[in-house]
């Protein structure tokens, strides 16, 4: 929880009719931004301060170590002894569940109240923006600007609908791949987790460990370099809205994009 919930609270004065409205308590205001951006810069930290998980099946013939962002799956040599084939890529899907619930329990854990105090970036001066954005209006010509205003308004009201579409079609996306025989077919999601797992059943029967290790490794490494492929690397590239994704994200860079000539 922040700490700064009272100071949240301040913000807010309670007249004696009733009602409510915004003070102009910028103490209040700063100190929930500095929180908030505590918070933040914690949990960031902790992601990145997570080590390594490993977890094992009951038999402990299957090993999945999670090192974000790769995952190793390890079959051991007498497997076949202690797990049916048919029954093998189930238990492997559910030892990288339970190996990937450990690492969300470990990274919570890492960012709660009684973790180290870190401390907050410099808040951005709201002058600064204002400033600057004051100086790239004055200075653009009126009627470009005018009319690259118009051109966004219609293009993000016109392409807002097809762009959640297709954001939300590319993190549906399942990418497969399977190794150069065809034994072992695995499936990640868009963001590289294991979501299926096929294994050949007849050639399970005579397969030894390191077959089905090396099998599964060529399979998941042919697979993420699919959903690599698929990824793009800002997060609107590709959709209709991609031409305003830097300015979405920064205000000022928006008023130079909508001032700029062209």
């Amino acid at each position: 929880t922040l700490s700064s919930s009272s100071a949240a609270s301040d913000v807010y004065k309670r007249q004696p009719g009733g009602g409510n409205c915004m003070a102009h308590d910028n103490d209040a205001i700063y100190e929930l931004h500095d929180q908030l951006m505590k918070k933040t810069v914690q949990m960031r930290e902790a992601l990145e301060q997570t080590g390594s998980e490993t977890a094992e099946d009951p038999t402990g013939q299957v090993s999945v170590r999670f090192d974000d962002p790769s995952i190793e799956i390890t079959i051991g040599t007498f497997w076949r002894a202690s797990i049916r084939p048919e029954e093998l890529s189930g238990v492997i899907l559910e030892t990288v569940n339970t190996v990937l619930l450990a690492r969300l329990h470990a990274w919570g854990a890492s960012f709660s109240d009684d973790a180290p105090e870190v401390a907050a970036p410099p808040a951005p001066s709201p002058a600064i923006a204002a400033n600057e954005i004051n100086e790239l209006v004055e200075s653009a010509d009126g009627d470009v600007f005018h009319r690259n205003v118009n051109r966004f308004i219609e293009t993000f009201s016109t392409q807002l609908n097809s762009t959640l579409s297709q954001l939300s079609e590319r993190a549906a996306q399942v990418h497969g791949g399977e190794d150069s025989r065809g034994n072992a077919q695995v499936d990640l999601d868009s963001r590289g987790t294991i979501v299926g797992l096929r294994l050949d059943e007849t050639w399970l029967r005579t397969a030894d460990g390191r077959d089905v290790t090396d099998a599964i490794r060529s399979a998941l490494s042919k697979a993420q370099t699919s959903v690599a492929a698929a990824t793009p690397a800002l997060p609107f590239e590709g959709t209709p809205l991609a031409q305003y994704a830097e300015g979405m994200a920064d205000p000022v860079e928006m008023i130079r994009m909508l001032t700029r000539g062209g």
